[in-house]
């Protein structure tokens, strides 16, 4: 049979034929897709799923081409978490594997060497993907695998061993016990306290490497496989009777300053009664909130609950926080201040009672001192400032079957907060260009005749943010509220309310600082005042007394001052003789 080569060509473009080529086309690749997919490409990501920190790993990433056709360009991408490491690559958390072509029947694989770190009972998430591209096909292919990793305990013994409980106030020792129990040298290895509130550092063997009051570190270095040390350290707790401290320590790896932890160790103390009692009240409350120029009167009383007399005691108070107490105006019988230190002390030969304390005794000692009546914000360092007074009473002697190890102290802590100083500026003007507030009228002042005056409220404010601020003031009769305002008033202008002819302002929240070492609040309103017969030949009020509430949002303390009323003689536009606010025909 003849076959039209011109016929069949004609069929090829025709609409029929096209579709045809199409169907052929799409067979052909729906059976390079079965074959793929029948056969099938498979990506193993193989290793452990449970490991101890500080465990080396390795793990397999299998990629094995069953298909019929050969694969190309492939390439395996890993992404490490944060806490697996590849120890040769310590700085890298992403691995690629170009594996090139892989032929039918035939296999790859690659294995890495990993290092996991983290906290017991946490898990850890690798990601491997793949992406190939069959021979007979332009289009990549991907697959992905997860490996999860639950992290049982740690490849290194750390314990911390602490008494269960102790004194406040009293030293107390602890240490930290370590031994590497992998066949793995770890470099770069550190030790890090997480103390709790109240825990004061006193030393440590070896010496502590970084002295920070709230995290303690000490670099240990690298430790070989067997290899184990430990670390002695002194401290003491300060708290209440009952209550329980948590004391943590972290093992980890330092590495570009990220820690990569391998084991961690805790213990609780607990805090019993000290027999040796102390407590001092500053204004008859263990903390106090105080204004400047305010006068602090301490009273610090002390007792001894031990079976056997204490000898030679001395108590010492040592002031701290910013230079705001006036020293000048201290009063302590029977003590001696050490200005340089800010310290004050008592002691046996001045105060006869101290040289023995028999069980059950107690004593009392007082002083006073006042605060700086003039301590000008200068910056917002002075913010929200909060004084301390530590009172510290010591002992010479340990008494018989005393269970502890240091001589018998205790101590108490006051804190004095100091409250903000704020309240409002009130001016009153007829010429006030800089409001861009036009005032009308005449001056002098005339009977049944209008004038115009503007009426600024600045808010000043210190050391603490003040909360729910609120400025009022009332119109006379004879006053009229325009609505022109002006000012940087913050999102709540000033509204008036005729029914109670009320002016009132509220502002949420005002900084620190703010009309002293910023911009400050202030808001402008317009009053118009009309005199009344009745106010011939006296002066006019403009607006009645302005009343200022505010909460220091440090020391929670509710602020209230009154301003006194503006009359038209006492403006604070100098511009305006007082003979012009005198009313006249």
């Amino acid at each position: 049979m003849t076959i039209n080569i011109f016929a069949f060509k004609k069929f090829l473009k025709s609409f029929w034929g096209g579709i045809i080529i199409t169907l052929i086309i799409l067979g052909l690749g729906y059976s390079f897709w079965r074959i793929i997919r029948s056969q099938g490409v498979s990506f193993s990501f193989l290793g452990t799923e449970e490991a101890k920190a500080g465990d080396i790993k390795t793990f397999s990433l299998i990629l094995k081409n069953d298909s019929r056709v050969a694969i190309q360009e492939a390439e395996i991408v890993v992404k490490l978490p944060e806490g697996v490491i590849d120890p040769k690559n310590m700085g890298e958390t992403t691995f690629n594997y170009y594996l090139g072509e892989i032929k039918a029947g035939d296999s790859k694989t690659e294995n890495m060497e990993l290092l996991i770190t983290g906290d017991h009972k946490t898990a850890k998430n690798i990601e491997a993907s793949v992406r190939y591209r069959p021979s007979t096909l332009s289009s990549f292919f991907e697959k992905k695998e997860t490996k999860t990793i639950l992290i049982s305990g740690s490849a290194f013994q750390f314990d911390l061993v602490t008494p269960r409980q102790v004194f406040s106030e009293q030293n107390f020792p602890m240490e930290l016990r370590w031994a590497n129990s992998s066949n793995y040298i770890f470099e770069h290895v550190e030790a890090r306290a997480e103390w709790p509130t109240g825990f004061v550092f006193q030393d440590s063997n070896p010496e502590v490497s970084f002295d920070n009051p709230e995290n303690n570190k000490w670099q240990l270095g690298d430790l070989g496989a067997g290899s184990e040390g430990k670390i002695r350290i002194n401290g003491y707790l300060s708290g209440k009777e009952g209550e329980a401290k948590k004391m943590i320590m972290n093992l980890g790896i330092v590495k570009d300053n990220q820690f990569f932890p391998l084991a961690k160790a805790e213990n609780y103390i607990s805090l019993i009664k000290n027999p040796l009692w102390v407590t001092t009240f500053v204004n008859d409350a263990i903390d106090y909130n105080s204004d400047l120029g305010e006068t602090l009167n301490f009273v610090i009383n002390y007792q001894n609950n031990y079976s056997a007399a204490l000898r030679s005691l001395k108590v010492t108070t040592v002031f701290s926080g910013d230079d705001v107490f006036d020293f000048s105006t201290l009063r302590a019988p029977r003590g001696l201040f050490y200005s340089r230190l800010k310290t004050l002390t008592w002691e046996g030969s001045k105060v006869p009672e101290l040289y023995s304390l028999n069980p059950g005794e107690k004593g009392t000692l007082t002083f006073s001192v006042n605060l700086k009546k003039d301590w000008p914000m200068r910056s917002l360092a002075q913010k929200n400032i909060a004084l301390e007074v530590q009172t510290l009473v010591e002992s010479s002697n340990i008494p018989d079957q005393a269970e502890i190890s240091d001589l018998p102290k205790a101590s108490t802590l006051n804190t004095i907060k100091i409250n903000t100083g704020s309240g409002v500026i009130v001016e009153s003007y007829f010429r006030d260009a800089s409001s861009q507030i036009a005032n009308m009228g005449k001056l002098p002042l005339r009977v049944d005749q209008p004038t115009d005056f503007t009426i600024h409220w600045k808010i000043t404010n210190s050391f603490n943010a003040l909360n729910d601020v609120s400025v009022k003031t009332t119109l006379p009769l004879w006053a009229e509220f325009t609505n022109q305002l002006g000012g940087n008033y913050g999102e709540n202008p000033p509204v008036y309310d005729p029914n109670t002819r009320e002016v009132t302002w509220n502002v949420k929240t005002i900084p620190a600082g703010s009309g002293l070492l910023a911009k400050g609040y202030e808001a402008v309103f317009q009053v118009r005042v009309t005199p009344p017969l009745a106010q011939l030949n006296k002066a006019i009020e403009i607006i009645n007394v302005t009343a200022f509430r505010a909460s220091d949002s440090f020391t929670q303390k509710e602020i209230s001052a009154s301003y006194p009323k503006v009359m038209s003689t006492q403006l604070t536009d100098k511009t305006v003789p007082l003979e012009a606010g005198i009313v006249g025909l």
